[in-house]
């Protein structure tokens, strides 16, 4: 197997700062610790020009480009408007796609349609998104995100469109379906059936480890998130083993996505973005080794 293994890291509550002058105090602690790209949300960088001007700075740095697009309800800032439709959506999708051009990325992570959609809303939208791909220059790069509040939200939502539009890849953070689903996804049958036809559509994919009442496990290495670690990982390692066999020349793409407040509880041992790097150092380790690279 020739397969590589390809880390991001989130920005996610970090301020850029004045032309972005506190990423670039970072990028090179970041290329120094194994990440090779970043992971930025374009909903509050919307501008050409900042955005062209993050692009070079990352070019410059040496680090690669995932671009996160919403469409609809960017960011979840303010009450969910009314009237998010499937076709609204798509043409939210069209131009934060548009945006998104600008980073030039190497993979666009999409929060994709709503949870109050019906599955037959979500298999059209997600159909023709397939369609907007293509015409924008974007086949085959972006991945649909398992999260909540969006189309994806649940395993079985997930697992209907799936088998309805099977050219779909998917960003797997499973930390959302085990906070929905208050349980351990691999620990039923009936789960790990869903899981197997799901994970051939991930291609990228978020390792954050969540427990059954909150999206964020606060210490991963602690005994008391034992079962959590265990099973996350296992799932994990499924994913980037079932891409290696399927495509050995692929490119597996994974961030270490810890977040901030409220995702990330008060008094614990490491900040969130200490807690994100700590864990892209092991979860490296794990999956080369699983890999054997």
């Amino acid at each position: 197997m020739v397969v590589t293994l390809s880390r991001f890291r989130t920005v996610w509550g970090i301020a850029p700062g004045d032309d972005f002058v506190e990423w670039r105090k970072l990028f090179p602690e970041w290329k120094s610790l194994g990440y090779e790209g970043i992971e930025v949300d374009t909903f509050f960088l919307s501008e050409p020009e900042k955005l062209q001007r993050l692009q070079v700075l990352c070019k410059e740095a040496g680090l690669k480009i995932s671009a996160l697009i919403f469409s609809g309800w960017g960011a979840t800032a303010g009450p969910r408007p009314r009237g998010l439709t499937p076709d609204v959506q798509l043409g939210i999708y069209r131009e934060s796609l548009r945006t998104a051009s600008y980073l030039n990325p190497v993979k666009v992570n999409s929060h994709s349609g709503s949870d109050f959609w019906t599955p037959d809303e979500a298999v059209y939208f997600f159909q023709r998104t397939l369609d907007i791909d293509r015409e924008m220059g974007f086949e085959g790069l972006v991945c649909h995100e398992t999260h909540r509040n969006r189309a994806f939200y649940t395993p079985f939502m997930t697992d209907y469109v799936l088998q309805r539009v099977p050219q779909l890849k998917v960003t797997a953070d499973f930390s959302h379906w085990v906070v929905v689903g208050e349980r351990l996804i691999d620990d039923g049958e009936e789960d790990r059936e869903i899981l197997e036809r799901v994970i051939p559509h991930v291609h990228h994919i978020h390792t954050r480890i969540g427990t059954t009442q909150s999206s964020q496990c606060p210490a991963p290495l602690d005994p008391a998130f034992k079962a959590e670690r265990e099973s996350f990982e296992r799932i994990w390692l499924q994913i980037i083993k079932h891409r290696a066999q399927e495509d050995p020349n692929s490119t597996i793409t994974w961030v270490p996505e810890y977040g901030p407040f409220p995702y990330h509880p008060f008094a614990t041992t490491q900040t969130y973005s200490d807690l994100a790097n700590s864990e892209g150092v092991r979860l490296d380790k794990l999956f080369k080794e699983a890999l054997g690279i």
